[in-house]
């Protein structure tokens, strides 16, 4: 009997815990103003801290190679995507494991590069 009082009250107290970071809308509004942060400011992280801009495709979370892609809670930095970039060949492998044809490529694609030259499978 007891087992089941703590059961139910655990049930009662994961009902009334507050939505996930994904469940709320990332417009601005008055509960999760605190999400969204401009240019230049961190992001990313436990908070999962957006960039205003970055559901437009305007913005991104730009993590350095050291920060290994958001892993383990790294923080990134608001960075407006490029509007062009130049035509030179030097490859980069983005977060995503897709190979930009520079950074710039990856940054307008809204990729942070991991490393540079090409993707390796597997890695």
């Amino acid at each position: 009997m007891r087992i089941f009082f703590m059961v139910l009250g655990m049930m009662v107290l994961g009902a009334c815990s507050a939505t996930s970071p994904g469940d709320a809308p990332i417009n601005g509004g008055p509960d999760n103003d605190w999400r969204v942060v401009g240019l230049g400011q961190a992001c990313g992280g436990m908070a999962g801290i957006m960039c205003e801009g970055e559901q437009t495709g305007a913005a991104y979370c730009a993590y350095a190679p050291t920060a290994q892609c958001g892993a383990a809670d790294q923080m990134g930095t608001c960075t407006a995507r490029p509007q062009m970039c130049t035509r030179e060949y030097r490859p980069v492998c983005g977060c995503d494991g897709q190979t930009y044809g520079n950074a710039c490529t990856a940054a307008a694609a809204g990729v942070s590069v991991v490393s540079s030259g090409a993707c390796v499978a597997g890695r």
